[in-house]
């Protein structure tokens, strides 16, 4: 009886000691397959996050062609690529490739996106003055003109198409305008007289996106006009990015070569502006130009209410001349923040 006794223990032992050994490997798997499941987890959000980090950068920088790793990130590592596989010559984009492998532990995972891509900085010329905006008022009386037709710098005639001398964002606001200036020859340009068109799709810019890429660039911010007297910013082969915070009364003689941006602004005296004059708000964008001023390049008027009052011997010309002398000066200054649309994500 005390044999079978302890042969009847020995084997409850065995089987108990099994079933540890069975329940310790059950738990093992358990945290091992735990411990897996969230390495895979968490690379998945590495590559995801990382993703979009490098979207931003394209994005703000323009960085492009390049190999970016970071040996820590959100847990974790990762390296991802930016590579421009085309570029579409007509709508001035190029369709760019982002590929991220996040790594966490023993798991990987990969996540990749495909988008379009434009240089802000070198936006697309509507017309001599384009205008995105809900409620506009237009006026020019005396002998000011608007001219679509390109004219150099210098005055003589362009070699690119002449664009309209007006666009407007609304169908209404055009009739109107053709109607008020039916007969004059105020504004001229491609097209009808008087040369006033709608922006087409590819052309029309978002105006308060490129005056914030700009500023985010500028070479000058300045909260006044008062020292603008007798001055000459930029130049040909060196224009510049001027940014006035606020509205501006310009009442002495300037001289600038490339981008002007301000909330509104006022020429009293005489200025010549060769390049991109962009006025913008969250409410107004107001123009007005009462000397003997000129603009060569472009006007670009973006808010939800744009106010145009010219007058005197005022005249704004599209100047392709003026246009290619600031794509020219980015083009050779390399990188610059894009404007990233219709993406295609790979998860």
């Amino acid at each position: 009886m005390g044999r079978s006794t302890l042969i009847i223990v020995l084997g409850f032992i065995i089987i108990f000691g099994y079933i540890s050994i069975r329940m310790n490997r059950t738990a093992q798997i358990a945290e091992e397959n735990s411990i897996e499941f969230t390495e895979k987890v968490i690379a998945r959000h590495v590559a995801n996050s990382a993703l979009e980090y490098l979207i931003s950068l394209h994005s703000t920088s323009g960085y492009s062609d390049t190999t970016i790793s970071r040996d820590s990130w959100l847990g974790g590592s990762f390296t991802g690529t930016i590579t421009t596989i085309a570029y579409d010559t007509v709508a001035r984009e190029a369709i760019v490739s982002i590929t991220v492998t996040g790594h966490t532990g023993e798991q990987t995972h990969t996540s990749s996106v495909n988008l379009r891509s434009r240089n802000l900085l070198l936006p697309v010329i509507p017309a001599a003055v384009g205008i995105c905006t809900n409620i506009i008022s237009l006026s020019i009386i005396g002998n000011s003109h608007i001219y679509g037709s390109d004219t150099n710098i210098d005055g003589t005639t362009g070699l690119s198409d002449d664009l309209p001398g007006v666009t407007v964002s609304e169908e209404d606001d055009s009739v109107s305008l053709m109607d008020k200036y039916e007969g004059s020859t105020k504004i001229q340009g491609q097209g009808t007289s008087p040369s006033v068109a709608l922006f087409n799709e590819s052309a029309q810019e978002d105006i308060q996106a490129l005056a914030e890429a700009y500023k985010s660039v500028a070479d000058y911010t300045l909260t006044s006009c008062d020292d603008f007297s007798d001055v000459t910013l930029g130049s040909p082969s060196s224009p510049v990015v001027v940014h006035i915070s606020g509205e501006c009364t310009i009442a002495g003689n300037l001289t600038g070569y490339g981008v002007l941006i301000a909330e509104g602004i006022t020429f009293n005296g005489r200025v010549r502006w060769y390049g991109i004059v962009i006025i913008t708000g969250d409410a107004d964008a107001d123009m007005t130009s009462k000397g003997n001023s000129s603009i060569y390049g472009a006007l670009l008027l973006g808010a939800p209410t744009s106010t145009i009052s010219i007058k005197g011997n005022d005249v704004f010309y599209f100047s392709s001349e003026a246009i290619q002398m600031i794509d020219s000066h980015i083009s050779s200054t390399g990188d610059s923040p894009k404007l990233v649309r219709n993406l295609t994500w790979w998860d």
